[in-house]
């Protein structure tokens, strides 16, 4: 369209490309601002066809002709008079709208585990991972880690075979029986 918006000391101005002021708006608050349009003139055709509403639009038409604003935000405009032509049926309700339900939704994570592992071996977490497109300078394909989680300590193993991961994973043990801890839970 060729428009800008130029801003200062409260003012927010539409401008056309040719310098034309459009209309002129005064700063409410934060990035809110009021501003006053007039309608075009009518062209002098007869062809013309309006839109009319019979009743008084609910909260959820106006929800979603404002781009799915909140309902708070919509009340806001309505009692403080900042859309001119915002006429609500105060008797209608507010229902939970599906697309802003979905939008906010996700994954929730995991619930922290109450209980708190502080002996080595108590819980360790693995995760083999692998092959590699590239083999490694020692033509290793996979990798092991092993975290434990009292300790937080990591073990990562470097692996030619996914195979040679069981025979990592009973050196781990070997390690922990002659510490006198036994591996309890992977």
């Amino acid at each position: 369209m060729g428009w800008k918006f130029l801003g200062e000391n409260g003012k927010l101005t539409l401008v056309t490309k040719e310098g034309r002021s459009i209309t002129q708006g005064i700063r409410l608050s934060n990035r809110l601002y009021q501003m006053t349009f007039m309608l075009a003139p009518v062209p002098s055709s007869n062809n013309i066809s309006f839109n009319v509403l019979t009743t008084t639009p609910s909260w959820e038409i106006w929800h979603k002709c404002f781009g799915y604003v909140g309902y708070s935000g919509l009340q806001k405009l309505f009692d403080k008079h900042l859309v001119d032509g915002l006429h609500v049926d105060q008797n209608t309700d507010k229902p939970d709208c599906i697309a802003c339900t979905e939008a906010k939704l996700s994954k929730s994570p995991y619930r922290l585990t109450i209980k708190k592992f502080t002996q080595p071996g108590e819980l360790t977490h693995v995760d083999l991972w692998g092959p590699y497109d590239v083999q490694s300078i020692h033509r290793n394909s996979y990798f092991l880690l092993m975290i434990d989680d009292a300790l937080q300590f990591i073990a990562v193993n470097f692996l030619k075979a996914k195979s040679q991961a069981v025979q990592k994973i009973k050196d781990q043990i070997t390690y922990l029986s002659v510490r006198d801890k036994t591996l309890c839970t992977i």
